[in-house]
């Protein structure tokens, strides 16, 4: 079926009743779970007015009282995760007591209890654990608790890296923070929750993917879940998966711990692809914290917090190019370059000609005073290139440091039996510099990151079978970046002071780019601040346990950014050279001596502040049907208003409607002809869920499970490229460059210091068209377009065996519609035409690409998962996983840090959207995952007779995790423009590149299987047409424990972890770039950064840590 008509279907259909929830603003982000109680008499009838009382273990409150209904049901919602015992009391039955029920956050319990003829002051004790298989919800989850966080070796005590380690999750990539993506849906649809309130990043392009805002130190959570597929209509604003991380709240009992876990490069290998005679790569680590949590008032008010810091010093090997001492004066006699003389450039006939400085020297009097000061910045150099005497280098290890400190703290408060509060604040401050390996003449990256966030919630038992849940959060990050050169102005009146202070760029051919600009943009400061307000009510009915609600969040996210904004300037050598035959004349250091630059142009700038709101309601039915029988009906609105600027400094460029081969020119807050936002907003955006869970009647403890919803994708448009703020005239990019073959008259490209960088104006104030000199993008968004949507189902099947061994085997596939995407729609047709611009569809448009966002981009995905855990007991605790999956898609990513999309996510051609169907970037078909603790008790008695063989041996524990995997889709590009449209191109394929390959560092694939395509024609090679290396690696944590006399519950832990510890290559991607003479060949390992263990070589850390 068409998915419009598809929609138009719901709409017709949709209760009206759900639409008018969301005016209640209620909602149901849930930081709980539940407990469902049906009660039997020893005959197996249904037993009507059982008193069911409910009490927190660890602080004693109890939670509720209540009698179950006529169905013999009580059901116990909005139950905070931890341990709780039940008893249940009916007049001439015993009463039955069970303790230590475990309630996870995101799961019902489901207890089924018959009660024993007798006098209830006689009492039954149930021994046996509640059964761990689902039976009331059709969502695919995983729950991970504290004690698996803190034992696993988590590299970094990054709790979101766990949920790469369950089930139906690949990776992003390695560069996204840990970013993950679970069936197929991209790792930025993911939501996250804290304490069941919002914690989502809106910080315009993001900050190393990093997706949610406060993030707890592992001391402080008590579990999260990972809802992977098919949630319940409570839960939305996003169609990926949903993590809730809950924290730990004190007790009656005081507890806490401290630790310190240090890591150097004395037991951490060489990486693989350096020389004996290499250093280790250094990296020193010291990860340092603890948490404590108790009562303030018995029963009723306690408090918990944990503090954790984190010193990281690394470094990375840096071969710079450099001017000579003799170069930097002027003396090019011992250089293979001739240097001409730009003054004496006369025209013979249609050629130009120069005459050679006098020996090969400048002569002092010529040289500028300003170019001077830049060669004096270069550091002499201290190598010499093996293979070309004349080049040389200063070679160095460039530093970098990061300082995180987070903390956070949590109390909660039982106002009566009927009314509890908690309220939450935490905050992460991550200061990191990254040195560069030009010092003086670079600009070094000083970077500081600030994130904060509040939380509260507030439950009311209306009656025992009516409840409501209030959620408050507010959650703000600043990320400022600030080079040591931005506060000094280089060249005077440089552009707006307010964005753009310190040096321009300087690009010199055959030597190291100098400048700010050389290492990273800045200065740089964004912000983004959201607030959120939810509800949730909780109705249980005779057999029904209906919820509804609703949710309003207010996003703010502000940016101030530059790329090159002071400007660069650009010397080629072209000014030295001989016009009529450059081989080896002209020297681009000899140029900037000279004063000439052979471009010039003003970079970028944005200054934006933009503001959206989401609205949500919601209403959801838990029926149980029968009593192995649940059935889950839900229905959800979202309404996303697209961002608009409050200074109104946004432009759009759309098709106009009546002559479409022209653009028109919109600006926000003075054209009438779009709204604010320039941009509509979808308002049908309504999501259907429905589900069931079986309980298999004569199979003991086994349940299938199946479902069907949709979800709507939430803004894609997080880059900062993508965002119609960074359009002219607001952001005034511009070029200008000068022929070199003819006498300098511009003193525009002359250095001076008095002269800055000029800036022309963009756009015509009277025709709105674009000035010649504007060669930066331009970004347009169709101004009509449907919300993205996932369409998901699933089939599940769990089955508990005995030793609290749980096993699962699920199906899930999802079809992802109206997704974002970007193409150049004033791409050049492909012909034999040799002006460019005249094979362009836009008429009055002469810049390269039109940048149009549309709802066009399509994904699908389906593929089996399978697990079997056990829950911890008796010292051991594992979880085994296969994932089996494919996804493809027009374009993989969202559009949020675009220029770091891979080859495949690149139209080639923008008016064949569906050639660009392939395996996503993300397409990983196999993936098995162990985790896991294996231990002895300490003391060792539970399991030994021998005191000397428990005082040897108890204790110990091994703490793996293993990851064997397929590797990443690659799609082959040409080297050359071949079909001279300006895109990237792929090559003819031949045969299966994959197929018996070599599959070795110098011949990854078959290279002969991709040859270049006639000129001006696209290839036939389809995204993803080679696979990369796997990844096969093994994560080792090496612990013992020590029990602490006459101290309750007192432990202390030591432990070694290593990353990839038989320090087994994790190799790269190879070059995939037809006609290059490195195509096939890998050089690098997949591990991108010192703190990223994914494809690095071996490293170990040692660690310390006291429990109570």
């Amino acid at each position: 079926m068409n998915p419009s008509i598809y929609r138009r279907a719901i709409l017709r259909r949709a209760p009206l009743a759900a639409i008018a929830l969301s005016a209640t603003m209620l909602h149901a982000q849930s930081s709980s779970g539940a407990i469902s109680i049906t009660v039997f008499d020893a005959g197996g009838a249904a037993l009507a007015r059982a008193t069911v009382t409910v009490t927190g273990t660890d602080t004693g409150a109890q939670l509720r009282t209540m009698q179950t209904n006529d169905k013999g049901i009580a059901e116990v919602p909005l139950v905070p995760p931890g341990n709780y015992n039940v008893v249940i009391a009916a007049p001439g039955f015993k009463t039955l007591q069970q303790k230590s029920i475990n309630v996870q956050v995101g799961a019902t319990v489901t207890l089924q209890p018959s009660l024993q003829l007798g006098e209830a002051a006689d009492s039954v004790m149930v021994t046996s654990q509640a059964p761990l298989i689902e039976d009331k919800s059709q969502t695919i989850q995983q729950v991970i608790e504290n004690k698996e966080l803190t034992d696993i070796p988590l590299n970094g005590r990054n709790y979101v890296q766990a949920a790469n380690y369950i089930p139906g999750v690949v990776p992003q990539n390695a560069g996204r923070d840990n970013s993950f993506v679970a069936y197929g849906n991209d790792g930025l649809q993911n939501s996250f929750l804290l304490d069941g309130a919002r914690n989502v990043n809106y910080l315009r392009g993001l900050d190393n993917g990093q997706r949610d805002m406060v993030r707890p130190p592992l001391d402080a959570l008590q579990e999260f879940t990972v809802q992977t597929s098919n949630y319940s209509a409570e839960f939305g604003a996003g169609a990926g998966a949903l993590l809730n991380a809950i924290t730990k709240s004190g007790t009656n009992r005081w507890h806490g711990s401290a630790y310190d876990f240090i890591r150097n490069k004395a037991l951490d290998a060489r990486p693989y692809f350096s020389t004996a005679a290499s250093p280790k790569q250094q990296l020193v680590q010291n990860q340092y914290g603890g948490s404590f949590g108790g009562r303030i008032v018995r029963d009723r008010l306690f408090f918990s917090g944990a503090y954790e810091g984190r010193h990281t010093k690394s470094s990375s090997f840096s071969q710079a190019a450099v001017p000579t001492a003799l170069e930097r004066a002027g003396d090019f006699s011992q250089s293979k370059f001739t240097v001409y003389d730009p003054s004496t450039t006369t025209q013979v006939g249609t050629n130009y000609t120069r005459t050679p400085f006098s020996q090969n020297r400048i002569p002092t009097a010529r040289i500028n005073t300003l170019g001077q000061q830049l060669a004096n910045l270069f550091p002499l150099p201290n190598a010499t290139s093996p293979t070309d005497p004349f080049t040389h280098y200063y070679t160095s290890y460039i530093p970098s440091t990061v300082d995180v400190k987070n903390g956070i703290g949590r109390l909660d408060y039982t106002l009566s039996s009927k009314d509890s509060f908690f309220a939450r604040y935490g905050e992460t401050l991550n200061n990191t510099f990254t040195g560069v390996g030009l010092p003086g003449a670079q600009d070094p990256g000083n970077t500081r990151i600030d994130s904060k966030g509040i939380g509260a919630g507030y439950t009311r038992i209306i009656t025992p079978q009516l409840l409501n849940e209030l959620r408050f959060s507010w959650t703000t990050i600043a990320d400022d970046g600030l080079g040591t050169f931005a506060r000094q102005e280089f060249v005077p009146g440089l552009l707006d002071p307010a964005i753009t202070e310190g040096w321009p760029t300087f690009t010199i051919t055959g030597q190291s780019t100098i400048g700010s600009q050389a290492v990273g943009n800045s200065p740089l400061h964004k912000t983004s601040g959201v607030w959120d307000w939810a509800d949730n009510m909780s109705w249980s009915h005779g057999r029904h346990l209906t919820k509804f609600g609703g949710e309003m969040m207010w996003i703010r996210p502000n940016t101030r950014a530059a790329s090159n904004g002071r400007g660069s300037l650009g010397f080629t050598g072209a000014f030295t050279q001989l016009p009529s035959s450059r081989s080896n004349t002209g020297y681009g250091i000899a140029d900037m001596l000279l004063g000439y630059a052979n471009s010039v142009n003003t970079g970028s700038t944005l200054s934006s502040e933009e503001r959206g709101w989401y609205y949500a309601g919601y209403a959801n039915d838990q029926w149980n049907a029968t009593t192995n029988l649940t059935l889950n009906f839900g229905v959800r609105y979202e309404l996303f208003t697209p961002f608009y600027d409050v200074n109104n400094r946004e432009a759009n460029f759309i098709t106009d409607q009546d002559s479409p081969l022209y653009l028109q020119y919109i600006k926000s807050g003075i054209d009438t002809r779009l709204p604010r936002a320039l941009v509509y907003a979808d308002k049908n955006n309504i999501a259907p869920r429905i589900g069931f869970a079986y309980r298999v009647p004569g199979v003991k403890e086994m349940t299938i499970r199946g479902s069907f919803g949709m979800f709507y994708a939430q803004d894609q448009g997080l880059g900062i490229t993508s965002r119609l703020s960074t359009n002219p005239p607001y952001n005034n990019y511009g070029a200008i460059s000068q022929s070199s073959d003819q006498i300098h008259t511009n003193t525009s490209f002359q250095l001076t210091a008095s002269q800055s960088i000029p800036r022309p104006p963009a756009v015509d104030p009277v025709t709105f068209t674009l000035a010649p000199t504007y060669t930066g993008g331009i970004t347009s968004w169709v101004e009509h377009m449907q919300m993205g949507y996932v369409e998901q189902w699933s089939l599940s099947a769990q089955k508990q065996l005995p030793w609290s061994v749980l096993t699962e085997i699920n199906y899930v596939g999802n079809h992802g519609v109206h997704l974002l995407g970007r193409s150049n729609v004033n791409q050049p047709l492909v012909n034999n035409a040799t002006t460019v611009q005249s094979r362009r569809p836009l008429f009055n448009v002469t810049q390269s690409a039109v940048n149009q966002i549309g709802d066009w981009n399509a994904t699908q995905y389906e593929g089996l998962s399978a697990r079997v855990e056990k829950r911890f007991s008796k010292g051991i605790q594992f979880r085994n996983s296969i994932t089996y999956g494919r996804s493809f898609g027009l374009l993989s990513q969202a559009l949020d840090v675009c220029d770091t999309c891979t080859n495949g996510d690149q139209l080639q051609n923008a008016y064949d959207h569906a050639s660009n169907w392939g395996p996503s970037d993300f397409d990983i078909p196999f993936r098995y995952v162990l985790t896991g603790l294996f231990s002895v008790p300490a003391g060792g008695h539970a399991v030994m007779n021998n005191r000397l063989a428990s005082a040897v041996l108890g204790g110990w524990g091994l703490s793996p995790i293993y990851v064997w995997q397929s590797g990443q889709p690659l799609t082959p590009t040409d080297s050359t423009d071949i079909t001279n449209s300006g895109q990237t191109n792929r090559p003819n394929q031949v045969c299966n590149a994959n197929a018996n390959a070599p599959h070795t560092i110098g011949q990854w694939f078959n290279t002969s299987c991709f040859v270049a395509q006639p000129q001006f024609t696209f290839g036939n090679t389809h995204k993803g047409a080679i696979r990369g290396p796997g990844q096969n690696q093994l994560n080792l944590s090496v612990q013992r424990d020590f029990g602490i006399p006459r101290w309750e519950g007192g432990n202390l832990n030591f432990r070694l972890e290593g990353y990839n510890v038989l320090n087994h290559v994790q190799l790269g991607n190879p070059n995939v770039t037809v006609g290059s003479t490195a195509i096939g060949t890998i050089t690098t390992t997949a591990g991108t950064k010192p703190t990223d263990t994914s494809g690095t070589q071996r490293q170990v850390q040692a660690a310390v840590r006291l429990t109570f």
